[in-house]
């Protein structure tokens, strides 16, 4: 019982850095979009406003 515990820790932890090193990837790419989409929306913004 004691074994599967620690094997069961042990995939928990190796899951949890494995999602954390894909989730922290695309944020690099995320943030450039954003801006993206910032820099977008203000040119409606002075396009529309006349």
């Amino acid at each position: 019982m004691r074994i599967k515990m620690t094997l069961l820790a042990i995939a928990y932890v190796a899951v949890s850095v494995l999602l954390l090193a894909i989730a922290y990837q695309p944020q690099g790419s995320g943030a450039a979009h954003k801006t993206d989409r910032l820099a977008g929306s203000s040119f409606l913004v002075e396009r529309f406003a006349g």
